[in-house]
């Protein structure tokens, strides 16, 4: 979300405040401090104060009264009682001075504060009562950065950021007068920021980073003394933490006043405080920090579950890890009324240290337990060093029981230059949805033009949302989109999206649009049962094209509309369905219209069952049932019509002898397929029903046999010395005998043949589908050899078979030739090879049975640093009527290197040379900041549906700000299906 990052760092401030609530304060004669987290319950007594040297005590939360312990120590009585006198009357102005510049909020009095001087004390009632009935007034100009007191807060919290050393190795010099920013934001900060030591890699993208104050080795010590640990203390939350103070002086006026002065040191579990003075009124509840306040709340991960409302979550309770605290600030001083829980600072900075975040405010301000008020703020996610944007607002108001927050008068700057405002912006500041506008979005393409879309969200209940999204286009009309979520107890989620676009410029007039719709379930009661439901609809063959600007949406000739079921256990595996689709203007592989005998059979319904009988000790006997009402309408003429039933089974038994030699598995199989046509079918083809009714029965035998041999050390000992590891030969065979059954006459309606590759020559079958029972008397040799290193990389894994026929196959589809009918189907291999830790080789490939080309596929891999990659392949293959095979001899390429640490180049292409054709081809730029980034790249690319269609040309840019919103870029879902190993290297590149 936009702004969470900011409402976290300022929620983090003042939660540092809140450390001092609740004190219950115990002195001694020799100043030490026992501070308790429990309701003050203060025994009236004598106070003495003392400036003795600093003295630690841990306290281990004990609940009990805190009782005054008097020291006998009358030698320093005379000196101890002045310096109380004086602490007493100024520590009580101080309060005062604080809460002065306070809004109407009401304040508890200091009258109370007991002093030894009761004028002093009515002068601090009358300052009290005369500040309570003021209201502030703030400042309307824009932010000034120059103010003193701001500066002296930036100032201070940039000793917490430490710089990286350069390549040179010489300290930056933070106060450049050339550089505007760093001389307007935080002048004289170099003499405040620290090098990290030279081993840190000198190549880092931010010159610095956010760290922790140091820690006090006294509380360290004093909690480890006591058993705990002093960085997590067990999993005790901060409030139930012991609690240690550090202090020159302390003083308590035996009554209800209470103060430490001179360097200051509060520490309680994750939360640290310095400041010079700290004071607190004990009868009307307000404590102040003054002078150089420093408060430290470092970061704590939890594990929290949270509902994800959202149909794209397929699990609607996600476990993640959340980090809480973090925050570095510093202040002018700070006030905090313990009753109310009102608390005041002023000029304010702050850091995030795991957001790696910056900024100010000029007064914040906790009127209660809920909502926040901010005035002057700045905020940014860039190194205080070199600040390239940063948000401004005049005032913030935060509200955690509505989880939004009100920003007014709003600048984003980039540099110094404003690019955006906003009068009134409402944002959310946690998980919880809310209506509003949403980024905009823009891009340019050669059909469109100029895109610029306006989204604008609905929150209309907790289980459901809407979305509304307005296209402007330079070269069409304005086009309406939506999307509508829904989220239900018991009947699963679902998300609807629909477009409409009236007269479309660049469409001849035509009127466009689009729905789609999809349904998730899963039941409640009946484990391992769900269940989903899609709709898909578009108004021409052109709409996914047109409106994709980077081709990123599958271009599918057959849009799907489903419903289906599906349950599993150990025994079964099954899914019920019905299916149709949307078929789309299209043209075939030879270049022409596409026909109705083209388009794909509905299925109304179909039921698939994958299953295994569990009574069978030594044998494993399974069985396939798939069965279907296939229907397809031919109104064009272009064939009969062919729709009808179709039930295939087929039960296989087999008797496995496994062994560390190797294994034999020996099969048997019965095939039963029993087709019948429908009555338009009937008729269509003139057929009585005997005539369309066929049944057919195939039995099958095979056995499948291999062997292992391992051998230690490398190929030839050629790498013992180096790589070392082992070698694995397996050998394999296979023997499949099916007889032939005449189902020529039998209509297909969902099968194809597979295309040939290593794994399918030990098939039982080329068919993919149940429409054919394949006579198939084969045997198959193949062998695979790996090498495996000491470190277990793969560094070779090759495979090479061939299918040899003893009978020529007989059974066709449809009017094709018998699937082979000759003595071999043609060698295939496999091979990838691993020579290098950067290098990788792929390969494979296939000729026919005369040992000509079939085709060739080539990779070639090569990482030479973790954030740079460099692919390049070539294919060629022939036709292939059998299997529906395109020619196609290209070269593909792609590159992705950086220039330096900022920037770097991306590249993909894929160019046909048998037709001198670039089929696709994408170039861009990245830049990657330490606080942003952004992208500039184009694709033109040619439709899947319709290659001679005019290619599509696009050009897209991205801006990204670190710290407001995350996700994965259009450019980034692109690559990442575009070019192997991707995702590791845009990994390292964005870490």
């Amino acid at each position: 979300m936009l702004y969470s990052p900011l409402y976290q760092s300022i929620r983090l401030i003042l939660f540092g405040a809140l450390s001092l609530t609740g004190l219950t304060v115990t002195i001694n004669a020799n100043a030490s401090l026992d501070i308790q987290t429990t309701k003050p319950l203060i025994t009236p007594s004598t106070g003495v104060a003392s400036s003795a040297s600093k003295t630690n005590l841990i306290d281990a939360t004990d609940t009990s009264d805190a009782n005054i312990d008097i020291g006998t120590n009358n030698k320093d009585a005379d000196s101890a009682n002045a310096e109380a006198d004086f602490s007493s009357d100024s520590a009580a102005n101080d309060i005062t001075e604080i809460i002065e510049n306070n809004d109407n909020t009401p304040v508890p009095s200091l009258a109370n504060v007991n002093t030894n001087n009761d004028s002093k004390r009515n002068n601090t009632k009358a300052r009290v009562a005369q500040s309570a009935a003021t209201a502030p007034t703030i400042d309307n100009s824009r932010i000034n950065v120059n103010d003193d007191s701001i500066q002296a807060s930036l100032t201070r919290l940039a000793e917490f950021y430490e710089l990286k050393p350069e390549t040179n190795n010489s300290e930056k010099n933070l106060d450049n007068e050339n550089s505007q920013n760093t001389a307007q934001t935080i002048p004289k900060l170099g003499t405040n920021l620290n090098l990290l030591p030279s081993a840190v890699d000198s190549a880092q993208r931010c010159e610095g980073q956010w760290i922790y104050p140091t820690s006090n080795p006294n509380y360290q010590r004093a909690v480890n003394e006591s058993g705990q640990s002093a960085t997590n203390l067990n999993g005790i939350p901060n409030n139930q933490s012991p609690l240690f103070s550090e202090s020159d002086y302390g003083y308590y006026d035996n009554v209800d006043y209470a103060e430490l002065s001179g360097n200051v040191i509060i520490d309680q579990g994750t939360q640290h405080i310095e400041a010079d003075k700290i004071v607190l009124d004990l009868s009307s509840g307000v404590a102040a920090a003054q002078g150089k306040v420093l408060f430290t709340n470092q970061a704590t991960n939890n594990n929290s579950s949270t509902n994800q409302n959202s149909p794209n979550n397929n699990k609607t309770t996600l476990t993640e890890k959340t980090s809480q605290g973090g925050l570095i600030g510093v202040a002018d001083n700070l006030a905090y009324s313990t009753e109310t829980g009102q608390s005041t600072a002023y000029d304010v900075a702050f850091a995030s240290v795991p957001l790696q975040a910056h900024g100010y405010a000029k007064r914040l301000n906790r009127p209660n337990d809920s909502q926040y008020e901010l005035d002057n703020v700045m905020f940014s996610t860039c190194p205080p060093t070199d600040r390239k944007w940063q948000l401004e607002a005049k005032s913030i108001d935060l509200d955690t029981d509505t989880g939004r927050g009100k920003a007014y008068n709003t600048t984003f700057r980039i540099a110094d230059v404003p690019v955006l405002y906003l009068p009134y912006f409402n944002f959310p500041i946690d998980s919880r949805r809310s209506s509003g506008f949403l980024l905009p979005s823009a891009s340019i393409g050669s059909k469109s033009g100029l895109e610029v879309d306006v989204p604008y969200y609905l929150n209309l209940a907790p289980n459901y949302d809407a979305t509304i999204n307005a296209h402007v286009y330079t070269n069409r009309n304005p086009m309406l989109s939506g999307e509508f979520r829904y989220l239900t107890e018991n009947y699963g989620e679902g998300i609807f999206n629909g477009s409409y676009l009236p007269n479309d410029k660049e469409y001849d007039g035509e009127d466009r649009s689009s729905f789609f719709y999809d349904h998730y379930w899963s039941s409640k009661t009946i484990p391992r049962l769900s269940g989903d439901a899609k709709y898909s609809y578009v108004s021409d063959a052109d709409y996914i094209n047109d409106f994709d600007t980077l081709g990123l949406s599958d271009n599918t000739l057959n849009l799907p509309r489903r419903a289906r079921l599906n349950y599993y256990n150990d025994y079964v595996d099954g899914e019920l369905k019905v299916e149709t689709f949307q078929t789309l203007n299209a043209f075939t592989n030879n270049g022409e219209a596409l026909e109705d005998k083209d388009k794909p059979y509905s299925r109304l319904p179909q039921l698939t069952l994958n299953y295994r009988l569990p009574w069978a000790e030594k044998f494993d006997i399974t069985g396939v049932h798939d069965s279907a009402y296939f229907k397809k309408s031919i109104n064009d003429g272009s064939e009969d019509e062919k729709s009808g039933v179709r039930i295939y089974n087929k039960l296989s038994a087999v008797y496995p002898i496994e062994s560390a030699w190797g294994y034999v598995k020996p099969e048997l199989s019965l095939q039963h397929l029993y087709t019948s046509y429908d009555q338009d079918s009937l008729e269509d083809n003139a057929l009585n029903k005997a005539d369309g009714n066929q049944s057919v029965f195939v039995p099958q035998a095979s056995i499948d046999a291999g062997l292992y041999f391992y051998r230690a050390g490398s190929p030839f000992g050629a790498f013992d010395d180096t790589m070392g590891g082992y070698q694995l030969l397996s050998p394999r065979l296979k023997y499949t005998y099916s007889p032939y059954k005449d189902q020529n006459s039998i209509p297909n309606f969902n099968t194809r043949i597979a295309s040939i590759n290593y794994e399918q020559l030990f098939s039982d079958s080329w068919f993919l589908g149940h429409d054919r029972l394949q006579d198939l008397h084969a045997f198959t040799p193949g062998v695979n050899y790996r090498y495996i290193d000491a470190t277990g990389v793969t560094r070779f894994d090759g495979s090479i078979a061939e299918q040899f026929y003893i009978d020529e196959g007989r059974v066709t589809l449809e009017d094709q030739k018998p699937v082979f009918n000759t003595n071999s189907s043609g060698m295939v291999w496999n091979a990838s090879a691993q020579p290098y830790n950067n290098v990788w080789v792929d390969v494979s490939g296939a000729f026919n049975n005369s040992y000509d080309l079939n085709f060739i596929t080539t990779e070639l891999r090569y990482q030479p640093s973790e954030n740079s990659l460099f692919n390049v392949g070539f294919v060629k293959r022939q036709l292939d009527d059998n299997t529906n095979q395109l020619p196609l001899s290209a070269f593909t390429a792609s590159a992705i290197f950086p220039v330096n640490n900022n920037w770097r180049v991306l590249a993909q292409g894929q160019y046909d040379y048998r037709d001198n054709k670039v089929l696709d081809s994408l170039v861009g730029i990245d830049y990657e900041d330490c606080c942003f980034g952004f992208a500039v790249y184009g694709r033109r690319y040619y439709n899947d549906l319709n290659v001679n269609d005019k290619p599509t040309q696009a050009i897209m840019a991205e801006i990204r700000l670190n710290g407001l919103g995350s996700g994965n870029s259009r450019l980034t879902r692109l690559l990442a299906d575009k070019v192997l190993g991707f995702e590791p290297v845009q990994t390292a590149w964005k870490d």
